[in-house]
């Protein structure tokens, strides 16, 4: 019997090997460009990040979770999230953050899930669709699931700013957390979504992110994937 508070420590650890450390959710482009410079500006970023990509995610990460997980469900749910990614270099990113999320999940938690999750998705499944995989199998609730994809919006972003700005570890951490009262209404609002259709998903996104992902995407050089 898997122990899921155990399990949903492990998956929200910034240690967990799932290949987040190496992106910035925007951040890096976002502070290229002036929009990111400080504390309260990083502040404003990720309550932007969770109130769009991270509400998305956390949708999608439920909805997987709630659904069935066979080849069919899994390839429905994620071409939705592949139409919610406008962005080619965030869909492969996200792909790829998905497909290591469940090799590194598969090998602590082996289950057939994640076989037809790699049937489903020879590519690899998106990150959201991986979580919610990995929430099933370590019997976590779809509200559990969609605080831990908020989570990963959070902190992505966040510890990004304290590599890139040299930012006070202790009060980007105090960012996170005021902002838990909004990830939780957030969460709710997508366990709410999940609940119904897929074509009813939340699709909110932030145009300047995804043009700026664009460009981030040409540097020749930077530091983070995205």
């Amino acid at each position: 019997m898997i122990d899921s508070l155990l399990g949903l420590l492990l998956l929200g650890d910034g240690r967990f090997p799932a290949g987040g450390h190496a992106h910035s959710a925007g951040v890096e482009a976002a502070i290229a460009d002036g929009r990111v410079t400080d504390e309260a500006s990083l502040e404003a970023f990720v309550a932007a990040r969770l109130a769009t990509v991270g509400l998305v995610d956390a949708a999608i990460a439920a909805a997987t979770l709630t659904g069935p997980l066979d080849l069919d469900a899994l390839r429905a749910v994620d071409a939705e999230a592949d139409a919610r990614i406008l962005v080619p270099a965030l869909r492969r990113s996200s792909r790829r953050l998905g497909r290591q999320l469940a090799r590194a999940s598969g090998r602590c938690w082996p289950d057939a899930v994640f076989v037809t999750l790699a049937e489903a998705c020879p590519d690899g499944a998106h990150q959201s669709v991986a979580i919610g995989c990995a929430g099933s199998v370590i019997g976590a609730s779809a509200d559990q699931i969609a605080a831990l994809a908020l989570h990963h919006a959070a902190t992505t972003p966040a510890q990004a700013g304290v590599r890139l700005l040299g930012l006070d570890p202790v009060g980007v951490a105090a960012i996170v957390a005021r902002l838990a009262p909004l990830s939780a209404a957030l969460a709710a609002d997508a366990v709410a979504a999940a609940r119904g259709p897929l074509t009813g998903l939340p699709a909110s996104s932030s145009p300047m992110v995804d043009i700026a992902a664009t460009a981030h995407a040409a540097w020749e050089t930077r530091h983070f994937a995205t």
